[in-house]
């Protein structure tokens, strides 16, 4: 059942335009801070706390077995099905229920999906749900991260410190992004949806200057080009920072005492073999445990210098914001 769950959701969005931001650092702790950061130039941000946690029982269900010998023989069980336990993962399964409560009118809308990551196994298989051991994960999409990168080549990514240039990673302008700060979650969610047509022109336009990136990264005289794509998207967000700091001083959000804050934040574009191969190759980067930008860099010392493909684009978010 879940997993026809998951198939419907993903078919469903896979016949929308707008593509995945995947949340490469993020936990349950940082969900808000992302959330909120992000907004103005992501499309769909997709968070998941990758599995790292408690396992949390949901329920039981059965599962359909054909029948043969092997029934006869007692395995699996008479009536040709077996019991199976499926839980959640997660660190802190009352944080995580608050912040789905707080950010519902996001999730409503789809400017955010929360891939929760589920496991599954037979009633015998394991003194389940004490163990975090447990067989058989059903696919989740923090499984599949590395596919959504790799398919929309957008992810967003917490970090204390720049990503720097190399072959495989080209910074391509540092900005100060404005959003809506001084009001909870649920009054944030509540404005953004229903101003959301006012931020559409802002996340339409960073969509198309996305897909100029590509064309200016390999152009002769690429810096250039790349200079030209960097100063359309500050003049954007100027003037987005503009419009927004009018909003916080009037109306609804001004009496909840709404405030503009501004997220340091980088633009990098990344050598798709460098992002998948890192993030293949270090789970714990899901986590923020070693880090991206360093993995990246580890990854490309010891690979061949060929590089292919179009390049990715990560938002980097410094951790702290001004107000």
């Amino acid at each position: 059942m879940l997993y026809r769950d998951y198939q419907r959701l993903l078919s469903a969005k896979a016949a929308s335009t707008s593509p995945y931001y995947v949340g490469l650092s993020s936990d349950v702790g940082t969900f808000t801070h992302v959330a909120k950061r992000v907004v103005l130039v992501a499309d769909t941000m997709l968070l998941s706390d990758h599995g790292a946690g408690a396992v949390h029982e949901l329920g039981v269900h059965s599962v359909g077995v054909p029948l043969g010998p092997e029934t006869i023989l007692g395995q699996p069980p008479a009536g040709g099905s077996q019991r199976h336990r499926y839980g959640m993962v997660t660190r802190d399964l009352v944080e995580l229920g608050q912040w789905l409560m707080d950010a519902e009118p996001l999730l409503r809308s789809g400017l955010i999906w929360y891939g929760p990551v589920f496991t599954e196994g037979s009633v015998t298989s394991s003194p389940y749900p004490h163990s975090n051991t447990l067989p058989d994960p059903l696919p989740s999409f923090s499984d599949r991260s590395i596919d959504f990168v790799v398919e929309h080549g957008r992810a967003v990514d917490l970090a204390r410190t720049k990503p720097l240039a190399s072959r495989v990673v080209r910074p391509i302008l540092e900005i100060d992004l404005p959003f809506i700060d001084g009001v909870s979650l649920r009054d944030f969610a509540e404005v953004t949806v229903e101003e959301f047509d006012s931020y559409r022109q802002y996340r339409d336009f960073m969509r198309s200057r996305l897909l100029e990136l590509d064309d200016a990264l390999e152009a002769v005289d690429s810096q250039v080009a790349l200079e030209r794509v960097a100063l359309s998207i500050r003049d954007q967000v100027n003037a987005a920072t503009a419009e927004m700091s009018s909003a916080a001083r009037s109306g609804v959000l001004n009496r909840c005492g709404a405030a503009l804050g501004t997220a340091s934040a980088v633009l990098a574009a990344v050598r798709p073999e460098a992002l998948q191969g890192a993030l293949a190759f270090s789970a714990t980067i899901a986590a923020g445990a070693t880090g991206l930008w360093p993995t990246i860099q580890a990854f490309a010392d010891t690979k061949p210098k060929r590089t292919y493909g179009k390049w990715h684009y990560v938002w980097v978010l410094q951790k702290k914001a001004a107000r």
